[in-house]
């Protein structure tokens, strides 16, 4: 190989690691943002739901069965979710070198 075309596929594979690392920050920034959303939702769901179920008086019967039902699928739904989608990091790759070449000027 000689030493231009060394150089230009270090560039190259400089390039490639430099992109997979910005591609794993917004990923992660992504999870993130999904998890704290999901943790938010689920206060919501539960707060509306624990209401409505702490002060059953002025509810029927049947919206009190509603809520508990939906306090209960939702929040699993979203433990369940967030859990597999924002928890695993099997969707990740993980970094490594791509280079396959050394310079002895660098």
């Amino acid at each position: 190989m000689t030493d231009a075309r060394a150089r230009e596929q270090l560039r190259q594979e400089r390039e490639t690691f430099d992109q997979a690392k910005a591609h794993d920050a917004r990923w992660f920034t992504l999870r993130l943002a999904a998890g704290y959303a999901g943790i938010g939702l689920l206060l919501v769901i539960a707060l509306g739901s624990g209401y409505l179920l702490l002060f059953p008086a002025s509810y029927s019967p049947a919206t009190i069965a509603i809520s508990a039902t939906t306090l209960l699928g939702d929040m699993l739904g979203l433990v369940a979710s967030i859990f597999k989608l924002v928890l695993q990091q099997r969707s990740s790759v993980p970094l490594k070198p791509v280079t396959g070449i050394r310079l002895e000027s660098y």
